[in-house]
């Protein structure tokens, strides 16, 4: 199973902060920047950085199954 990380790593101009969430697993780690606008509590922001990181994922592993499944039909 893959394990997750999150930290905040800056706060930017306009109420921004910068996360980054880290995806470790066997064979694998994966760290991706996630920018929020400040939601003014420390749990809020980062269930905030979490949906955006698996928002994105899940578009990944879509993008990657179409991929695949291309790849697949061509000899």
């Amino acid at each position: 199973m893959t394990h997750v990380e999150l930290a905040k790593v800056e706060e930017r101009y306009g109420g921004q902060l910068l996360f980054s969430v880290r995806f470790i697993g066997n064979d694998i780690r994966m760290e991706l920047p996630v920018a929020i606008k400040d939601e003014g509590a420390i749990a809020s922001n980062e269930t905030s950085a979490l949906r955006s990181a698996l928002g994105l994922v899940e578009e990944m592993g879509a993008s990657i199954k179409a991929r695949l499944g291309v790849e697949h039909q061509i000899p």
